[in-house]
């Protein structure tokens, strides 16, 4: 029998030892101070080593125990019914409670309830409830509810509910409930409701969200109650809160979105065109709620002949019914806007070169059809420009001047515009 151990390679000690570890009902193991094992078998409690417990464990090569009540050192620590206490080796597993720390060189597995503290340089697993923290160069993995932190090169898992913390290289993930903050390079992927925080370098992912989540590049959600941040999308079915991004999408939408398209399902749609005091004729896309809205722009300068002069800009602004504005009836079927613009003029080719009006507009409007409005009011201009001729801009300025090799310059002017297809 003793032959038969010394010639298994270690790695199938590795492979099988899954197998062997049963979590058990029954604690009542026979209590030992020291014991020594150079591989299961071959030990100082002999090939009845699953029997017994100690204070006090050395695993040469590999040991497989009953339990442990208080420290152990080896390459292969294996307790059958539970470990209560410190590990340390290459690894380390426990079939039952365990109660402590484990640290692995490779990993750390326990079946069942796991208490305390894992770092391994490959995985940490925990098939009971994990309530402590796991930190492992790889993965981490909680298959049933997870209370505390986990720290991974790779990848967090928590196949139970989530409450406390996640960092991960790669991705976080649960299956469940997950209450906390959860910190990933490439994204965190949730099945059941999020609560928190959820910052990812490319993607949020998860049914339902509440809370604050930031993405590089998208977030994705079902129901959202809260603030979704990206680098270029947000998408939801329904969302309460506040949407910035390139583009913002919902079905149902009530909040502050901000983004040059914000489409919604129950949101505006409309089309403006528009003119202003120095000539030029703009074309606006205008979505977002009925209250609050985004516009992307274009405009033409044809006054400005011998040279071509257009503009590309973004708008955000609201939208309220006048006689809610000024509180009185009969302004029903007027409405009033207030937006703040920017806008990037180019001459000729696009350039980046700076050359920017900076605009305010209060606007007073008239709802002649469900689809079709028209409104006119006062603008306050901001221009900064390193364009030669950008005073042309407008016919006149209340100030003008030069500082660090750009103009600027300040007017008050006016616009007059259409607005049609409805909201």
């Amino acid at each position: 029998m003793l032959s038969v151990y010394r010639s298994a390679p270690i790695f199938l000690l590795i492979i099988i030892m899954p197998l062997y570890i049963q979590a058990q009902q029954d604690t009542s193991l026979e209590y030992r101070a020291f014991r020594v094992t150079l591989i299961p078998g071959l030990s100082s409690n002999g090939i009845e080593a699953h029997r017994y417990t100690a204070k006090y464990s050395l695993n040469i090569l590999g040991g497989y125990h009953g339990g442990l009540e208080g420290y152990e050192i080896g390459f292969i620590n294996i307790n059958e019914r539970y470990t209560n206490g410190l590990q340390i080796g290459g690894i380390n597993a426990s079939g039952g409670e365990m109660n402590g720390i484990n640290i692995a060189a490779i990993m750390n597995l326990s079946r069942r309830e796991m208490t305390g503290i894992q770092f391994a340089s490959i995985a940490n697993a925990a098939e009971g409830e994990l309530v402590g923290i796991q930190a492992a160069g790889f993965i981490n993995t909680g298959f049933r509810s997870v209370i505390g932190l986990q720290v991974a090169g790779i990848g967090n898992i928590a196949r139970g509910d989530m409450l406390g913390l996640q960092f991960a290289g790669l991705f976080n993930a649960s299956t469940d409930d997950a209450r906390g903050l959860m910190f990933a390079g490439f994204g965190n992927f949730n099945a059941d409701l999020a609560q928190g925080l959820f910052f990812a370098g490319i993607a949020n992912m998860s049914r339902d969200t509440q809370g604050l989540t930031l993405a590089g590049l998208v977030n994705i959600t079902r129901r959202m109650q809260g603030f979704q941040l990206s680098g270029l999308a947000n998408i939801a079915y329904r969302v309460q809160g506040m949407q910035v991004g390139l583009f913002n999408y919902a079905h149902d939408f009530d909040g502050i979105p901000v983004g040059l398209i914000s489409y919604y399902g129950n949101g505006r749609k409309n089309i403006d065109t528009w003119t202003t005091d120095g000539g030029f004729q703009n074309i606006g896309i205008k979505l977002g709620t009925t209250s609050i809205y985004n516009m992307l722009f274009f405009g033409y300068n044809p006054f400005l002949k011998d040279r071509d002069v257009w503009t590309i800009g973004w708008s955000i602004g609201s939208y309220t019914p006048l006689d809610e504005a000024w509180n009185h009836s009969r302004y029903q079927g007027y409405f009033r806007m207030r937006d703040f613009t920017v806008q990037q003029v180019q001459e000729g080719r696009i350039r980046t070169q700076l050359n920017t009006i900076y605009s305010y507009r209060y606007l007073i409007g008239k709802d002649i059809t469900g689809g079709f409005g028209l409104y006119a009011g006062p603008n306050l201009n901001f221009l900064i420009s390193r364009e030669a001729r950008s005073n042309e801009y407008s016919w006149y300025s209340i100030f003008r001047g030069e500082r660090g090799g750009s103009d600027f310059a300040f007017w008050v002017g006016f616009t007059v515009g259409i607005q049609f297809f409805g909201h």
